[in-house]
């Protein structure tokens, strides 16, 4: 049987029988194949060859792990698995994000106080071996991994996405593993960060025998998982081969082998796809009309589309930061938030100082200028080839929502941007750097970074320059706080999710900007707040304080496509935003 969805504006309509369809505004049929049963295979036969724009190196240290590749790569490809798993919806469905799957956790119970989750690892969950003997999964290998992630100098991407109430750290109960939990610090929504497959990069369990056995060298590109792929040749920016386990404890694949490759090029993704040297790629929605004609192939969309947003970066606006080593933000600018400290003093246009309200005051007008000055329609006609809709917030708080207000839409209007920016002091314009990363197109698109960049020179006359350095080159600035050039970014936050911790001073991984203290005060409340209703209305005050300022702009969300080929005839993917679930694939003889 068949899953219809539509890809677009993911309003689903319920109808008799298994089937679940939406009108979408592009003449294009798309489908998920799904197994019934997903009967376990006994006798993996054949290739599934993907293509996508990015294979990273595989990084297996959680505290190393910055681009998520065990929990986001290396879980979707099913070479390590979690604790436990999302409950699985056809895409684009989110899943629920409050109801876990066991997965190496086969159990777990939570204190009537809220101080612990104990979870009672599944017996007989053998490690890869192919790299060594390193046994089963064990207890103390899911606490190293947990505990690695947010250790102190941690620039691994899992542990930063945890909420400070569960970075208390792990231990070995009675041979089961132990989350702790900080008092009045339990998040209802838990298992999204700290399990498996299902919402995006969160943490694959890693095994502390193999750390010990191999090194730490060794062991950060050699990969040893547990899931239904073994990890063959792991080549970072070339291609991942991997080949079926046989009797997995979970489910053996139907196809024997896997291959991703990296073809960071559209137009070389285009030619696989049409003479077959690939069954799955990674494509953009303007690309997929034509695909689907000349290969008569199918389209999935995988995630929740991204609102592609411009973060004002240098604008560290919060007053302290409890988990950092020097709480007082505004005091020790210089030392600990260069970034912010630098730009005032170049003058950065866009960044304004909190201690001085015309500066904050005239830094807004800029900003609100610089987003004003952008068609968004015309990008999404363009650019996206009607493939997405225009946004106006980073929390991802789309239109079509409830919880939209209409002051939030920014309006094109050239007169009015360059009647702000003579208001701020700046009648003849300035120089701007705008950074966009283009080796992942999915997720950002640089042509966007592009075209914003053309709209401002002219539209405004300023001088601009798009800086289109891998994300790798640029994200340590982020980490330490010395980002102040405005970079293309975005998250596709879903609905209710607790979002302060990446707009809010902590010692990790920022967007450039902090917002005040008292409105990260609203929004971390969401990290324990179980109440969706509520979590709703806390993102609400935090959109409605980062509209009036600018802090982020958005300008159009990007969809997350995949083009199949006929060949494949059953395939049960997470809605989670990257190629996943190769175990569940069939192919046709």
């Amino acid at each position: 049987r068949e899953v219809e969805v539509e890809v677009i504006k993911e309003v689903i309509k319920e109808v008799p029988g298994e089937t679940k369809t939406v009108t979408v505004t592009k003449e294009i049929q798309i489908s998920v194949p799904v197994a019934a049963d997903l009967p376990a295979a006994s006798n993996p036969t054949g290739k599934l060859t993907v293509a996508v724009p990015l294979v990273p190196p595989l990084v297996q240290l959680q505290s190393l792990d910055a681009r998520g590749t065990v929990g986001g790569f290396g879980i979707d490809w099913n070479v390590f698995e979690g604790i436990v798993r999302s409950q699985w919806a056809p895409p684009p469905t989110v899943p629920s994000q409050s109801t876990y799957v066991p997965e190496i956790a086969s159990s777990w119970e939570i204190a009537s106080d809220q101080s612990s989750i104990t979870f009672t690892i599944r017996d007989g969950i053998p490690w890869h071996d192919d790299k060594g003997d390193f046994g089963n999964v064990t207890a103390e290998d899911v606490v190293w991994t947990f505990n690695d992630s947010f250790k102190e100098g941690s620039t691994g991407n899992p542990g930063e996405q945890l909420t400070p109430g569960h970075k208390v750290g792990w231990e070995v109960v009675g041979g089961k593993a132990q989350m702790n939990v900080a008092e009045g610090g339990f998040d209802p929504l838990w298992g999204m960060l700290h399990g498996g497959i299902g919402w995006g990069a969160t943490y694959g369990i890693t095994s502390k025998k193999a750390y010990d056995g191999m090194g730490e060298d060794k062991f950060l590109t050699d990969a040893v998982g547990t899931g239904p792929y073994v990890v063959d040749a792991w080549d970072g920016h070339d291609q991942m081969t991997a080949r079926a386990s046989a009797g997995h404890w979970r489910m053996t694949p139907r196809v024997e082998t896997l291959q991703v490759i990296e073809m960071p090029e559209q137009g070389t993704r285009e030619a696989a796809m049409l003479t077959g040297e690939v069954e799955v790629a990674q494509m953009p929605g303007k690309a997929l009309p034509n695909l689907v004609k000349d290969t008569g192939g199918k389209v999935i969309t995988l995630g929740k589309p991204t609102p592609n947003t411009i973060y004002w970066s240098g604008n560290y606006w919060g007053e302290t930061c409890a988990d950092c080593a020097n709480t007082d933000v505004q005091a020790n600018l210089e030392t600990d938030w260069p970034g912010g400290y630098k730009g005032l003093q170049n003058g950065y246009p866009w960044i304004g100082d909190p201690k001085d309200a015309t500066s904050m005051e005239n830094a807004r007008l800029v900003r609100w200028a610089l987003s004003m000055a952008v068609d968004r329609q015309k990008i999404v006609d363009t650019i996206l080839g009607g493939f997405g809709e225009t946004a106006y917030v980073a929390s991802n708080i789309t239109p079509d929502r409830p919880e939209f207000k209409e002051e939030w839409r920014v309006p094109y209007d050239i007169a009015g941007a360059k009647q702000n920016l003579i208001d701020a002091g700046y009648p003849e314009g300035f120089e701007i750097t705008l950074w966009s990363a283009c080796n992942l197109p999915a997720i950002w698109d640089c042509e966007i970074a592009d075209a914003i960049g053309e709209m401002w020179i002219s539209n405004l006359g300023l001088d601009v320059t798009v800086d289109h350095a891998d994300y790798a080159v640029r994200r340590p600035e982020s980490v330490n706080k010395e980002m102040n050039t405005p970079w293309l970014h975005g998250i596709a936050w879903l609905p209710g999710q607790s979002i302060a911790n990446f707009y809010c001073a902590h010692p990790g991984h920022l967007g450039g900007v902090t917002l005040p203290d008292d409105i990260c005060a609203i929004g971390k409340q969401n990290d324990v707040e179980p109440d969706m209703n509520k979590r709703l209305t806390n993102n609400a005050v935090m959109t409605e304080y980062m509209s009036h300022w600018q802090t982020q702009s958005a300008f159009a969300t990007v969809g997350n496509y995949f083009i199949y080929s006929p060949r494949i005839v059953e395939w049960r993917p997470y809605m989670t935003g990257y190629f996943n679930s190769p175990e569940t694939i069939v192919l046709s003889d």
